[in-house]
């Protein structure tokens, strides 16, 4: 062609390249016009980058398939071992053929004889291959027989022109073409025929084809062999389409001649791992594809030569045949061995697609731009905003003609209308032009005044992560556009009053939603949304669609839905911009095919041909467009640690080789294609977390049914300042909660594994009894919602370690508002568990001083507890090693807490024990109060021994011990010794003078009006006249008892006066006692409305004349010696006597049951006081705030 030119040259290379390569040059950064550079830029982008690590582990992963021979599993490897960088490539594939083949004869050899080469043990295993197939012929009887299909020669049919099919054999069955008669059921009984879609047949022996199909062979009279027909093979959007093999040295192409209406009989099936869908004819002797789709399977396998020659219909030239491979076709989980020609070229027509008819069909989809039927956008219109007219803004004269003919299209297309009258609101327009048409403009209204009265409408948009999951499994992928998207959603007419703009026309205003609305992008994606509610296989992102299946049938099926619903509800679309069938489709920045997702290669190359940063904000934008694919690429976080160094504000610019070579590792580990699998939920799930010193890494990982994980997700993000000063055990949790709400989508409502190399994470998530630090308490609560396991692995065996120490640069507010909720749940609980009268201040001043919280919290941030050993603080160190897991210290080292209690320094504990003993309470309480908000070593003991050597508390805490009872012996004789004491005061003012004799249990009650001695002596007085002088008198310590007015009558009688124990009235116990049945019979009297004083007279006539339960006998039998009369009836009352012998034994007895009852209720014990002893004595409470006893100390004497 004899061009020469640089310019030229460059052209015509891009122009033979195609329109693909022109869009992707275009966003290759090469500069000039020289076809050098132009060449050198294509060939770096289309040479694929390698990851040497993961070619090594697709080389170490390859085994041998079933179905696979020898041959062609070593030709994989060797392919797999070129990117392996092997010292010893022989060698390593040697080793894997020896691990993973599938002949365990081979293996064996090999492990037997070491010393064989590969070359031996590729021979010995092709010997082995061809044994077990010619074994297997001869066995069965199918040599040379299988998928074999003779044809007769020679006679003419003018029908059918120079072929007569063979006639079936009598013993061949009709409907599925084996051997009859069966031995059960007929295999074809209930199966559909793909050729008519009956029953109960199979499409090689269906009698219904249509009559248009016409079968011609093409004879050679030179050939001597007897000729093999081939159906016809043709590609689709999903895969290759096959017919049947044979062994023969010729083969023939034949055509189907169709409409398009006729209906081929086609099914899917699996080839090499790869849904394939294929056209079925019983009369095709060989299967072929084209080369196209030969090199779409992968792995790619080795091509054999062969001889065999395949002719296409009506010609005499054979078609090039490129070789041959064996490999197994599975359908129903039943697989078979073929042999597949490749082939460059397929003759004949080409099959028509199921959208090709639908986009056919359905013309009024692709005209004009639609409206969403029964449905209007009403804007929620804030009126308290005050309306605004902007001013006109000028359109310049050589853009108005455009303006005016975009506007005259806008009203044509019912999308805008002209404003008459008055109107609250009108904005300006600006008119750039078109990015694909520069020579007509687009009309956009400047809605920023507007938007600020338009309230926002809040609806759910789908995720990145909602679309992956979505699209699961799927093989066939369409995306349409919806023409004008927004424009197709009409609005309100109460809501356009607020879109009226100014032209030089005049004011016009909006029908439709418009762009510059700021609510518009929620609306319509809940509007979309809500159309197509309902349809299986169909997600929307704004104005793009997009159908899936999991197969072409499925897909069909869904896209044939979908054109329906458009129909129904008036939605249109840009034929321009849909894609149709596709293996592979962008779709929100991503690729998405059958094999997972991975990243767009137009955003790889933009990444790849990004200059050096000059300033830190460059950094920043770079790393910000390479985080898009960062979930494609492992390690991601360590290529971009020496780049984000130079972000930070201390860190002055200095770009040096680490960050040139930080730089291109990320341009290289971004341009290697890196596919992530679909996330099924029927999997087992890990998710895999470590954290370093610098930074956090998570792995979301599967299992499939043969146990082999795959990767779904990479993420990592760096540690703050504030966060990268925490404990490891903290870091390590902070690690999990990071990644648990990071895949939040994925694991949530399922159970699964946690994987962390920190063995106590293990001990505190797994534990539910377990005391964690006060930060992982706090981040415990975010984790609730999860249902997982942790499970411990070394950190060698954990793959997120390296993630996590070379982490992504993390997005600034969600990290900083992260260890801020962390820093704050700390620090809230430092303060709040300060005593009020120490001051946090003083707590970190005394922690900085103390040297073993010093040495604690270095242990706690740096994870070295078995070093302690050898400190001097060993003991002591060992209280804080027990609950190390507990603890939590702050960034500045001043501050440490277990779990939310904070840690008071040894020179604070006496003051911590005194403030929380400040209310006196007991030992228990004082414990607890301390335990809820400070701790320390030994902090029971030493509160313990602070409580009890309080002074106050035990001059103010009776003693509950009770002394066993001492029982007062019987006195001498009756009247002997009497007890005296005072009921009262009554309601009518009165008091009742009590007398009781010891002895007998005699009661004598007088009234009196006072209980002063001068009333008290003159009635005693008169008693003891009745009765007789007793020896004793006992009595209380009361005003008359202690008058000297009583001591002159008691030496002026000559009794004894006995005043018993001060604040013990147990000492007088026969006249206590007495005084509750008193009690009692007068307040029965006072119910029933009975006069009082006449009830005591009753009370007492009874209460003497019954027998008392400590003597058996009445009070006066004893003190009389005879029976009182009573109102009971009775023969006679005779004297009586009573021995005084039977009565103290009576006594005796009923005081020893009711001593042993009291000290056994009352939990009585011996005191332990000994000579020596400091006692406190008790005083008389003379208040209610008196304490029970004296606080100044006595001595015990005796």
């Amino acid at each position: 062609m004899n061009i020469t030119g640089d310019a030229r040259l460059k052209a015509l290379l891009l122009h033979v390249a195609g329109e693909k390569v022109h869009d992707i040059y275009d966003t290759l950064s090469a500069e000039g016009d020289k076809y050098a550079d132009t060449k050198q830029k294509l060939s770096a982008y289309f040479t694929p980058k390698k990851n040497v690590q993961y070619q090594v582990y697709l080389f170490r992963k390859a085994v041998q398939e079933p179905g696979e021979n020898l041959d062609t599993y070593h030709t994989r490897l060797r392919i797999l071992a070129k990117n392996c960088e092997f010292t010893d490539t022989t060698a390593e594939i040697k080793t894997q053929i020896i691990q993973s083949c599938s002949s365990s004869r081979l293996r064996r050899k090999a492990l037997r004889e070491p010393d064989l080469t590969l070359e031996d043990i590729l021979n010995h295993g092709r010997a082995c291959e061809l044994s077990e197939m010619q074994a297997t012929g001869m066995e069965t009887g199918s040599v040379a027989t299988v998928n074999k299909l003779f044809h007769k020669t020679g006679h003419k049919n003018p029908s059918r022109g120079n072929w007569q099919p063979r006639k079936q054999p009598t013993n061949r069955c009709r409907n599925c073409g084996g051997n009859y008669p069966h031995d059960g059921d007929c295999p074809a009984k209930n199966k559909e025929c793909k050729a008519c879609g009956k029953l109960n047949h199979f499409a090689r022996q269906c009698r219904s084809k249509p009559k248009e199909t016409e079968y011609k062979h093409h004879t050679n009279k030179k050939r001597t062999q007897t000729p093999k027909s081939v159906y016809q093979i043709t590609d689709s959007a999903t895969g290759e389409k096959t017919g049947h093999t044979s062994s023969s040295d010729e083969a023939y192409v034949y055509v189907v001649k169709t409409d398009n209406t006729t209906k081929l009989p086609q099914t899917n099936v699996t080839m090499m791992g790869v849904q394939t869908l294929v056209l079925i004819d019983s009369g095709a002797t060989a299967n072929c594809i084209s080369e196209t789709t030969y090199n779409k399977l992968l792995p790619r396998p080795t091509l054999n030569q062969t001889d065999t020659k395949i002719y296409p219909y009506n010609s005499t030239d054979s078609l090039p045949v490129c070789g041959a491979f064996k490999c197994s076709v599975e359908k129903h989980e039943k697989k078979t061995m073929c042999t597949v020609f490749v082939i460059k070229a397929v003759s004949g027509q080409k099959h028509r697609s199921v959208a090709d008819d639908l986009v056919e069909s359905h013309p009024e989809l692709f005209k004009g731009i639609g409206k969403l039927k029964d449905f209007q956008v009403k804007l929620h219109i804030n009126t308290d905003i005050k309306p605004t007219c902007q001013p006109h803004r000028r359109v310049p004269f050589h853009l108005r003609q455009k303006v005016e003919d975009e506007l005259r299209k806008l009203q044509a297309d019912d999308i805008i209308e002209e404003v008459t009258g008055p109107t609250p609101w009108v904005s300006p327009i600006v008119t750039p032009p078109k990015p694909k048409d520069p020579d007509n403009v687009r009309i956009c209204v400047d809605m920023r005044q507007a938007n600020t009265a338009i309230e926002r409408e809040r609806h759910i948009t789908p995720t990145i992560d909602d679309v992956i999951h979505e699209l699961n499994g799927s093989t066939v992928f369409s995306k349409l556009d919806l023409r004008a998207g927004y424009h197709q959603l009409e609005l309100h007419p109460d809501s356009r009053y607020i879109t009226t703009f100014t032209t030089h026309l005049g004011l016009r205003r909006y029908k439709r939603l418009s762009f510059g609305i700021s609510s518009a992008a929620e609306v319509f994606q809940n509007a979309i949304h809500q159309t197509l509610h309902g349809l299986k296989g169909v997600k929307n992102l704004s104005d793009d669609i997009i159908v899936y299946g999991t197969n072409q049938t499925e897909h069909d099926n869904n896209l044939r839905a979908l054109f329906k619903r458009l129909k129904e509800t008036g939605l249109t679309l840009n034929r321009e911009k849909c894609e149709f069938n596709k293996t592979k489709l962008e779709f929100f920045g991503f690729i998405f095919s059958a094999g997972g997702v991975s990243a767009d290669p137009k955003k790889v190359a933009a990444i790849q041909q990004a200059p050096n940063p000059k300033t830190p904000a460059d950094i920043k934008s770079l790393l910000g467009m390479a985080n898009y694919c960062s979930r494609f690429i492992k390690d991601f976080s360590s290529i971009s640690e020496p780049l984000r160094k130079l972000t930070r504000q201390d860190t002055p610019w200095l770009w040096g080789p680490e960050q040139q070579t930080a730089l291109q590792a990320l341009k290289d580990n971004l341009t290697s294609e890196t596919t992530m699998s679909y996330f099924y939920p029927s999997r087992q799930t890990e998710l895999i977390v470590d954290a370093s010193p610098v930074g956090l890494g998570a792995i979301l990982c599967q299992k499939d049914k043969q146990r082999m994980k795959h990767i779904i997700a990479y993420a990592s993000r760096s540690l703050s300042d504030v966060e990268r000063r925490y404990s490891q055990t903290e870091k390590e949790a902070l690690a999990i909660v990071w990644s648990c709400e990071h895949f939040h989508l994925y694991i949530y409502g399922h159970p699964f594994v946690l994987v962390t190399d920190h063995k106590a994470l293990e001990i505190i998530w797994n534990n539910p009894r377990s005391k964690p630090p006060a930060r992982i308490e706090r981040w415990g609560l975010r984790l609730q919602p999860y249902n997982f396991k942790v499970e411990y692995r070394k950190g060698a065996d954990n793959p997120a370690d390296f993630m996590s120490r070379h982490p992504l640069p993390s997005h600034e507010s969600e990290s900083t508002r992260a260890s801020k909720v962390a820093e704050e749940y700390v620090n809230f609980f430092s303060f709040h568990s300060t005593p009020k009268a120490m001051t946090l201040q003083e707590i970190k001043t005394e922690t900085l001083k103390d040297p073993v919280l010093q040495e604690a919290i270095n242990h706690v941030t740096n994870n070295t507890w078995h070093q302690i050993e050898t400190s001097r603080n060993a003991e002591t160190l060992k209280h804080f090693k027990h609950v190390r897991n507990e603890l939590t210290a702050s960034p500045a080292s001043d501050i440490l807490l277990r779990d939310t209690r904070i840690v008071i320094p040894t020179a604070l504990h006496e003051k911590a024990i005194r403030l929380a003993h400040e209310g006196h309470q007991g030992i228990v309480k004082t414990k607890a109060l301390l335990r809820t908000k400070v701790w320390f070593p030994d902090i029971d003991r030493k509160a313990e021994a602070a409580v009890r050597n309080c002074l106050a508390c035990q001059a103010n805490t009776p003693v509950t011990q009770n002394e066993p009872l001492k029982m007062s012996p019987l006195p001498e004789a009756p009247w002997h010794s009497v007890s005296a004491d005072f009921y009262g005061p009554l309601p009518s003012g009165e008091y009742l003078l009590v007398i009781t004799d010891d002895y007998s249990r005699y009661p004598v009650v007088e009234i009196v009006r006072s209980t002063s001695a001068v009333t008290v002596i003159p009635v005693m007085d008169k008693v003891f006249s009745m009765f007789g002088i007793p020896r004793v008198v006992k009595t209380d310590n009361g005003p008359p008892f202690n008058s000297d007015s009583f001591t002159q009558f008691a030496e002026y009688l000559g009794f004894h006066h006995r005043k018993i124990t001060p604040l013990w009235p147990q000492a007088n116990a026969t006249a206590e006692r007495f005084m509750r049945t008193l009690g009692k019979a007068l307040r029965v009297a006072e119910t029933q409305g009975i006069p009082w004083k006449q009830q005591l007279n009753i009370f007492l006539r009874e209460y003497r004349s019954t027998p008392h339960s400590t003597t058996a006998c009445s009070p006066a039998e004893v003190l009389f010696q005879r029976k009182m009369y009573t109102k009971l009836p009775s023969f006679s009352v005779t004297a009586t006597k009573s021995s005084d012998a039977e009565v103290r034994t009576k006594d005796s007895n009923a005081k020893s049951k009711m001593k042993d009852s009291a000290d056994a209720k009352r939990h009585a014990t011996p005191h332990s006081l000994c000579p020596g002893d400091t006692v406190l004595h008790r005083q008389p409470k003379h208040n209610k705030l008196s304490s029970p006893y004296n606080t100044k100390p006595y001595k015990v004497t005796k």
